[in-house]
Formats: structure tokens, C-alpha cells, sequence
């Protein structure tokens, strides 16, 4: 996209995440390892179900909320974020659902990073 249509997209916002309100700096578009303040363009109607990638369909999203949001709609992503509050909550009071959720976290990011390693060892094609 053009600088242009990325600044206008940004501006829409004010320089923040049109998801969870956290400001984002309009250079620092894209994933990195550590995202603070980084952003991609959120397609409102995602693309693969027939949204432009039109200004008028598009709208700055923190990389960790658009990573997030993937293929849900915007009720599905509310669910998943108020079931994230939850289990935050059961983490933090200990409880024993909260011990086993903070299990199954360190499990699923141990399967990530060893999926990183290996996408990163194929060879380009």
C-alpha cells in the first residue's frame, strides 16, 4: 500500500489500535518479536470473505489483536477476549482452573516456538 493510503488508514484512529485502544507509531507497521506499537491494516470484512482492501474497509489494528482476530468476526473476537479475562482472573486468584490454564499456556507457547524453529530451518521455495 502506499504511504498515503497506510497514513490515512492510521489516522482513522488517532494512532491507536481500533481494537484495544493501545497507541500504536505509524512507522512501525508489521510483526516483530516484541510488537509494542506496531501495527497492520485490519480488514473490517476479511479479504478471503470478499472485503476490499479499500480504505473504507480497512482500519489500523496493534499486530497482537489483528494476529488474534485472524478469521473471527468482531463478536467472536469479543468472545475470546472476555474468556481471556476470565481465565486471567482464575490465574490470578490461583484457582485450580487458573493453574491449569496457565499450563495449557506454557504448552501452547512451547508448540509455537519449536513451529517457529522449524518454519525458519525449510528452505525457500
Amino acid at each position: 500500500m502506499r504511504e498515503a493510503t497506510l497514513r490515512e488508514i492510521f489516522d482513522k484512529t488517532t494512532g491507536h489500535c481500533h481494537f484495544c485502544g493501545d497507541p500504536i507509531v505509524f512507522e512501525n507497521r508489521g510483526w516483530t518479536e516484541k510488537p509494542d506499537g506496531h501495527w497492520e491494516v485490519d480488514h473490517v470484512i476479511q479479504r478471503h470473505k470478499g472485503g476490499a482492501t479499500t480504505t473504507e474497509n480497512s482500519l489500523p489494528a496493534c499486530t497482537r489483536c489483528n494476529r488474534l482476530r485472524w478469521h473471527r468476526t468482531g463478536a467472536g473476537l469479543r468472545e475470546v477476549l472476555l474468556l481471556g479475562v476470565l481465565a486471567a482472573n482464575e490465574i490470578k486468584l490461583g484457582t485450580k482452573i487458573g493453574i491449569e490454564l496457565e499450563e495449557l499456556r506454557e504448552r501452547r507457547l512451547a508448540q509455537n516456538l519449536l513451529r517457529r524453529v522449524a518454519m525458519n530451518r525449510l528452505p525457500a521455495g
